[in-house]
Order: structure tokens, then C-alpha cells, then sequence
């Protein structure tokens, strides 16, 4: 059943935010009642509860959290949507990208574009999932993804040879007890793939996929990398953690490179093309990787 009760969400990011029925009332000029009334619906048509009633507080659930994140950021981007298109969006570029692209790769060149363009209003916007390619703000994504997915979804942009990178410790503990014990003994940490990328590379190793632990999932590669480096996983990277590498921080377990990922160009899901997402596009394809 699809869902349709978004005037409810905005209700719910309000008391949320007030973390009271009687303060969300006095904003939204309802009665306490009210909209306890409308919290109570609004569970009922989700199948969950969204706050925990306690005596003198409520508090949110796990899933309430949740809920109210992404709630609020979509709001955010509708929000953005509407002051684009109040300033008119020929001269306005929104794209996408992971964080790990953004701040190793990204990032450091986009002066170089800004000066050539100065016509072009320019905003990144740090992805992270497939889901947010659906971003209605995007004109283009610049995504992290297999070759299959990269194809069916975009163009071919940039390859990304990922190898796994631990800690020096780590690094020792692996010439003692050897590579596949290793890669058994400590977590592996899922990148935007899931484990899926861990699974093809222990195919591509000869070894038998069977971790002891449970997937760490962290919100990005920068964050895969700063747990690598705490000595909290190992994790396959590409290129773009040479810095740490060649700083001793981080090491290469093995030789063995996976191939099967790579950075894709997605157009944006409204088909929207202007003149400052083909600029871009080339600008990006005219830089060194």
C-alpha cells in the first residue's frame, strides 16, 4: 500500500523537533490533542510507532529516528527545488557524488571550473545510495557503482581499482597468521556495495568468503578509512587513499586488485539537460584521474 499521508510528516517532523505534543501545538496552532490524534494515525498507517509515551517526556523510537532523518532531508530538497525554480535554473548545476569523491577527488579541483564558468551557480550534493539518485535537486550524479549498474544507469566516467588497505598492525598480524586468515579474523567493512565487492574479491583470491564478524556498516568511504586506519576493519579502497598510503598509515594486504567497479555519470532522473550540466560533463571528462 503506497504511502500518502505526507501532511502528517510534516506534523511529526515538527513535534520531533519540539519533542512535545503542547510545544508542536502552540507552532502548528493545533490542540495537544489534536495532534496527539493525528502522531497515533500517522502509526497506525505506518505499522510503527514513532515516539515512546513516557509520563513527562516522550522520546523518539529507532524508527522514529529514521523516519525523521530522511523526512527532513527530503523537505530540505523540495525546498531547494522551489528556490531554483524561483531563480530560474539555467544558470544553477546541482550535482551529486559520493563524499569520498568529493573530498579526495572532486573538491580540490572544482576552482578550476568555477573560474572558467563563472556564469554557473554550482552546489554538490553528497550521495551515498542508489535511492539517491531519486533526489529530485540532482541534474547529474557522479556515482561509485558496478559496470553493469554503471551502463545500465550512465556513461562510463573514471575506473576505480579498489585493493584491501589495513593498518600497519593489522598489516603485521597478516604476515603472521597469513592473508586468508586474516581477512577472516578482523571485520571487513561493506563500502556502497554492501559485501558484495568482498565477495568477488575473495573469488578473484582463491579464498572462501566466510567472515566471523558481522558487517560495520559506516555511512562512507571517508569513514571506512578512518576506521581502517583506528585499526577497526579492512577495507577495499581505490586510488584515492594513496595520501595515507604513502604516509605508512594504511597498507596493502595483497596484490589483488578488483577491476569490476568504476565512477559513472547517471543523467539526472527528470531528464533535465541544460546547458550547465553538458559544461560540466566536460569539464569532468577533460580532467586527468
Amino acid at each position: 500500500m503506497r504511502f500518502r499521508s505526507f501532511d502528517s510528516l510534516k506534523l511529526f517532523c515538527t513535534v520531533a523537533e519540539k519533542m512535545s505534543f503542547t510545544a508542536a501545538g502552540d507552532t502548528l496552532h493545533m490542540s495537544k490533542g489534536a495532534v496527539s490524534y493525528q502522531i497515533a494515525k500517522l502509526e497506525g498507517e505506518l505499522g510503527f510507532q514513532l515516539f515512546e509515551r513516557r509520563h513527562t517526556h516522550i522520546r523518539l523510537t529507532p524508527q522514529g529516528e529514521i523516519l525523521c532523518g530522511a523526512a527532513k532531508r527530503r523537505f530540505a530538497q523540495l525546498e531547494t527545488v522551489i528556490s531554483d525554480l524561483r531563480d530560474g535554473p539555467d544558470d544553477t548545476l546541482c550535482v551529486g557524488a559520493h563524499s569520498w569523491f568529493i573530498s579526495r577527488w572532486l573538491g580540490p579541483r572544482l576552482s578550476s571550473f568555477t573560474q572558467n564558468h563563472p556564469d554557473i551557480t554550482l552546489r554538490v550534493e553528497p550521495i551515498n545510495t542508489m535511492a539517491d539518485l531519486n533526489n529530485p535537486v540532482l541534474d547529474m550524479t557522479v556515482f561509485w557503482c558496478d559496470a553493469e549498474t554503471g551502463k545500465r544507469q550512465g556513461t562510463f566516467l573514471y575506473p576505480s581499482r579498489t585493493v584491501p588497505l589495513a593498518n600497519p598492525e593489522i598489516i603485521e598480524r597478516a604476515r603472521e597468521i597469513g592473508l586468508a586468515n586474516i581477512v577472516t579474523e578482523v571485520p571487513l567493512l561493506p563500502d556502497a556495495s554492501g559485501m558484495e565487492g568482498w565477495r568477488l574479491w575473495h573469488a578473484l583470491a582463491g579464498l572462501d568468503y566466510a567472515p566471523r564478524h558481522k558487517p560495520v556498516h559506516l555511512p562512507d568511504a571517508n569513514s571506512r578509512l578512518q576506521a581502517v586506519i583506528s585499526g577497526n576493519g579492512i577495507a577495499l579502497l581505490d586510488e584515492l587513499a594513496r595520501p595515507e598510503i604513502d604516509a605508512g598509515l594504511l597498507g596493502q594486504l595483497s596484490e589483488i586488485w578488483l577491476e569490476t567497479y568504476g565512477y559513472y555519470v547517471i543523467p539526472a532522473r527528470n531528464q533535465r539537460l541544460s546547458a550547465a550540466v553538458t559544461r560540466f560533463e566536460e569539464w569532468l571528462r577533460g580532467q586527468p584521474f
